[in-house]
C-alpha cells in the first residue's frame, strides 16, 4: 500500500484526507519525530520502524506479534490501516476523524 491507496483506504472508513493524514508521519531519522500518532522512521535497507506517542509525550516503538514491527513502507500503512479497520469493527458507534 503506498500513502494515495492509504488516503483511499481510509477514505472508505470515513476518514478524511486530513484525518488520514493526521494519523502519521513519515520521520527523515530517528530525530526527526512529532506528536503524531505513528511516526514511520527510517532503519535503512527500505525499512521501517512505528513509533508512537503516549499520554507524557514519550516515544515507543510499536509490536506486532510480540517483535517490533520492522516492515516496509507499505506494511507500515497496512499496518496502521488494519489497525483502525479492526478497531472500528469493534467500536461500530465510534466516530471518525473527519475533520
Amino acid at each position: 500500500m503506498n500513502h494515495r491507496q492509504y488516503i483511499a483506504a481510509m477514505s472508505a472508513l470515513g476518514y478524511s484526507r486530513a484525518g488520514a493524514e493526521d494519523l502519521i508521519w513519515l520521520s527523515k531519522d530517528a530525530t526527526d519525530v512529532v506528536l503524531r500518532t505513528n511516526n514511520f522512521v527510517p532503519r535503512g535497507d527500505g525499512l521501517y520502524e512505528i513509533w508512537i506517542t503516549d499520554e507524557r509525550d514519550n516515544f515507543f516503538r510499536v509490536s506486532k506479534d510480540d517483535r517490533e514491527f520492522l516492515g516496509t513502507l507499505s506494511e507500515a500503512y497496512e499496518l496502521i490501516y488494519e489497525e483502525k479497520r479492526e478497531w472500528l469493527e469493534a467500536h461500530p458507534d465510534a466516530q471518525r476523524h473527519s475533520e
